[in-house]
C-alpha cells in the first residue's frame, strides 16, 4: 500500500483520497434523507387528494339523494370529479414511484453492505445508475400505468358507490318508475342530451375504468424495486 508521504502521490490528492468515503458517507446519508422527506411529502398530497375526493363524493351523495328537487345528473358530474381527481393523483404517484425507487437503490446497495459487507448488492452498478438519474431525473413508471394504479387501489369502488347512488336517485326519485321505459325515459338530462347517449357513456366510462383497473398490476407488485424496476429504463 502507498503511503500518503509517497512522492508519486501528490499531497492533496492524497488528502482526498483519505476523506473521500467519509464525505460519500455523509452525503448519501443527507441524500437519503432528502429522499424519505420527498417521498413523505408525496405521500401526503396523495391522500389529501384521496380524502377530499372521498368527503366530495359523500356529500354530493348525500345533497342528492336527500332532495326530490335535485336532478340525477348532478351525480354524473360526481363521476367527472372521481376522474379529475385520479388524474392528477396518477401524477403524484410518479413522482412517490421515483423515491421509492431511489430509496431502493441506497437502501438495499449501500445501508446493506454497511450490515453485511459479505452481501453482494442486488444491483452492481448502483452508483452510476443513482448518479445517471440524478444528471437526467426519469421517471420510471409512466403516467398512464400510474394513473390505473391509483384507479385500482382507491378510486375504482368510490366509481362503484356513485354509479350506485346514481341508479338508485333514478329509482327513487321524482317518483319511482313502474316500466322499463320510464326508467330509460328519465335518464335523458332535460332537452339537452337524449337518455340513449347519457346510457352508454355512463356505461362506457364504468366499463372503461373497470377494464382499466382489472388489467393493471397491483400497487404491491410494481413497488418491488428489485424486479422491472431495479434497472432505471432509458
Amino acid at each position: 500500500m502507498t503511503s500518503h508521504s509517497d512522492p508519486e502521490i501528490p499531497e492533496d490528492m492524497a488528502k482526498r483520497l483519505t476523506q473521500e468515503p467519509a464525505a460519500f458517507d455523509v452525503a448519501i446519508m443527507h441524500f437519503c434523507r432528502g429522499e424519505i422527506h420527498r417521498l413523505t411529502v408525496w405521500r401526503q398530497r396523495l391522500d389529501v387528494t384521496s380524502n377530499w375526493c372521498i368527503l366530495l363524493m359523500v356529500a354530493l351523495t348525500t345533497f342528492t339523494l336527500g332532495s326530490q328537487g335535485v336532478p340525477h345528473y348532478t351525480l354524473l358530474l360526481g363521476l367527472a370529479l372521481i376522474a379529475i381527481s385520479v388524474l392528477i393523483e396518477g401524477r403524484r404517484y410518479c413522482h412517490l414511484h421515483h423515491c421509492g425507487w431511489r430509496l431502493y437503490l441506497i437502501e438495499s446497495c449501500y445501508y446493506a453492505s454497511l450490515l453485511d459487507p459479505s452481501g453482494t448488492p442486488p444491483v452492481a452498478d448502483w452508483r452510476q445508475k443513482l448518479a445517471d438519474d440524478l444528471r437526467r431525473p426519469r421517471l420510471p413508471l409512466s403516467w398512464f400505468a400510474a394513473t390505473r394504479v391509483r384507479l385500482r387501489r382507491n378510486y375504482l369502488m368510490v366509481l362503484y358507490f356513485v354509479t350506485a347512488a346514481w341508479i338508485t336517485k333514478l329509482f327513487i326519485h321524482p317518483k319511482s318508475p313502474e316500466t322499463f321505459q320510464e326508467f330509460y325515459d328519465g335518464l335523458a338530462v332535460g332537452e339537452l342530451i337524449p337518455s340513449w347517449f347519457v346510457a352508454a357513456s355512463a356505461f362506457a366510462f364504468v366499463a372503461s375504468a373497470t377494464l382499466l383497473a382489472a388489467s393493471c398490476p397491483a400497487a404491491e407488485k410494481l413497488e418491488k424495486w428489485g424486479g422491472a424496476f431495479a434497472d432505471r429504463p432509458e
